[in-house]
């Protein structure tokens, strides 16, 4: 194994050993008291070689926000690889089922996530006022895909930012009551998703 490679794995066990404790540490004590010298003193380090890894706690947020999106977006684009025959709103349903199941299934951190109260899950930046960002983006590029094709309805248009919002609302709420754990949990997943598209369908 070369130099590089060993220290690209010490430095992905680092940060997930400063995740880790940062998620034990917001479920304890709230976001709004974490800090780099928690996080340090419960990892046994020097919060000066934390500060290597992360500028402020704000950063390891968006990382764990970041590592989330990265699983919703493979998950979701391997389903679509492997399914070239889904119909338009087919594929939106999947989307919006991988959203969801991505995120229960790393509930500590997305509970961690949500209770830090920055915007960051597909939401981090702004357009006309409204949340914007990849991942709202590529959910309207499908919708308006399915306007043209007659499937969806038109006044969906740019609402995907909603549509995220509804899901995000049902995952806390998934992770709060620890639903994700129930043997139907993919039927109620799928459940929720259908009440959505029936708003969206034609």
């Amino acid at each position: 194994m070369s130099i590089k490679k060993r220290r690209d794995i010490e430095k992905s066990e680092m940060k997930k050993k400063i995740k880790d404790a940062a998620i034990e540490l917001i479920e304890q004590e709230g976001y709004e008291k974490l800090s780099i010298r928690k996080i340090a003193a419960k990892i046994e380090y020097s919060p000066t070689t934390l500060y290597l890894y992360y500028k402020d706690k704000a950063e390891i947020i968006t990382d764990m926000s970041n590592e989330l999106y990265s699983k919703v977006e493979s998950h979701a684009a391997a389903i679509l690889n492997g399914n070239a025959t889904l119909s338009i709103d087919e594929q939106v349903h999947s989307i919006l089922s991988v959203f969801v199941t991505s995120l229960c299934g790393e509930p500590e951190m997305a509970k961690a996530i949500m209770y830090s109260g920055t915007n960051v899950i597909f939401a981090n930046e702004n357009k006309d006022g409204t949340p914007s960002n990849s991942g709202i983006a590529m959910l309207d590029h499908f919708f308006a895909d399915g306007v043209a094709q007659k499937v969806l309805k038109p006044n969906i248009i740019n609402t995907s930012w909603m549509i995220i919002s509804a899901l995000l609302g049902f995952v806390m709420n998934v992770i709060e009551n620890e639903l994700y754990k129930r043997d139907d949990f993919d039927q109620l997943v799928d459940d929720f998703i259908e009440i959505l598209m029936g708003g969206m369908r034609q």
